[in-house]
């Protein structure tokens, strides 16, 4: 995306490791019943309240503690998780991920991410994610 475009042209047919993409809680649930996902996806957000159904936990901010044990702790799930895809929570109301530079870190992230947001017809720094079956 240059900076002479507000938004991304096109749509992304599925989030790939390294290249994320936006989509609303309720899109995602839908698009992974629909494919068929048996990977583990795990919620990285600010609290653990509304994960949903089957999800796991990963904290992505944590009271004290600086963005290097963010990182530490996303590098011991990358570990323990090797085909886990990651649910970044970037909704409305939620505390962002305790990260020095959140487009850099999931731009070449080894693994399947999705950005949740409230609204994916906003501008985002990645494309949307719509599946075509």
């Amino acid at each position: 995306m240059t900076d002479a475009e507000s938004t991304w042209q096109h749509s992304q047919p599925m989030p790939m490791r390294g290249s994320p993409c936006v989509t609303t809680e309720h899109r995602a649930c839908e698009y992974m019943e629909r494919i068929g996902l048996t990977s583990k996806v795990f919620l990285f957000s600010d609290s653990n309240r509304a994960i949903p159904g089957g999800w796991g936990y990963v904290a992505s901010v944590r009271p004290g503690v600086p963005p290097e044990g963010i990182v530490a702790e996303l590098d011991a799930w990358l570990r323990q998780y090797p085909d886990a895809w990651l649910a970044v929570d970037m909704r409305d109301g939620v505390i962002p991920p305790a990260l020095s530079d959140i487009e850099e870190t999931f731009r070449g992230f080894p693994r399947t991410v999705i950005i949740l947001v409230s609204d994916d017809t906003k501008d985002h720094a990645w494309p949307r994610w719509e599946l075509i079956l």
